[in-house]
């Protein structure tokens, strides 16, 4: 049986394991620190395990958090990785949560849930308190906003579909209404070329991104762009005994 293929997740938590193996592994100097660290060079991974237990004070989880985004702002490499490696656990923990409300690919919503704890990463301050709960809940939000736009997206390419279909029993051919939307000037040619591959050959937008030459966000702009004007087009011109 073929392995499913890694989500980001499962990458930082590969790549954190290489920061954190011996002889190299990245430290934090609980000397230094204190805030109920032991005593001397603490290797990041059984920082991490140390966190994780209910009975450690939120003062040494700040501690440590400050001086992980102390860390990746002076050296980006490979601190910015070994902060993403220190924060998958809950990382992970927001995944299990929002998935049952994410419509899409499941490593899609982990791409937004890590995009939005390295944006939280860089806008963090390390003479902030509770940085750990800033950095957790940016990509918390992210996620959340990613469910509600990918349920959106999902609702309104329902819509475009129920309207085709409307339409489809009126005047014909899918690609002829279309085509009639760019001569109406509802659509550019390359918005009808975006409904087309998405709507018609459902393709994967990812793919037909990288086809035109978007980025994946860019993508999901352009074509839902396409499907409002689309909409707009057919709800004009759909006869009342369409209905």
């Amino acid at each position: 049986m073929q392995d499913r293929a890694l989500s980001c997740l499962d990458v930082v938590e590969r790549r954190f394991a290489e920061l954190t193996t011996f002889p190299n592994a990245l430290a934090l100097d609980g000397v230094r620190l204190g805030c109920g660290l032991p005593a001397r060079l603490e290797p990041l991974d059984e920082i991490r395990v140390l966190l994780l237990k209910r009975q450690t004070a939120w003062l040494t989880k700040d501690a440590v958090w400050k001086e992980l985004v102390r860390h990746a702002h002076a050296e980006p490499e490979p601190w910015i990785m070994a902060a993403a490696g220190m924060m998958v656990p809950g990382l992970k923990h927001i995944a299990g949560k929002l998935n049952p409300r994410y419509p899409g690919d499941k490593a899609d919503l982990d791409s937004e849930i890590l995009e939005g704890f390295l944006q939280a990463l860089d806008l963090a301050e390390d003479d902030q308190s509770k940085v750990y709960s800033q950095l957790y809940y940016g990509a918390f939000r992210k996620g959340h906003e990613a469910c509600n736009r990918e349920s959106r997206l999902r609702r309104q390419n329902t819509a475009v579909d129920d309207a085709i279909g409307i339409r489809r029993k009126v005047n014909g051919h899918p690609d002829l209404i279309l085509a009639d939307a760019v001569l109406g000037s509802a659509l550019t040619e390359e918005q009808a070329g975006l409904l087309s591959a998405v709507h018609l050959d459902g393709e994967n937008r990812h793919v037909v991104a990288g086809r035109c030459g978007l980025s994946r966000y860019g993508c999901q702009e352009e074509l839902a762009r396409a499907e409002r004007k689309l909409l707009g087009f057919l709800n004009d011109r759909i006869p009342d005994s369409a209905a």
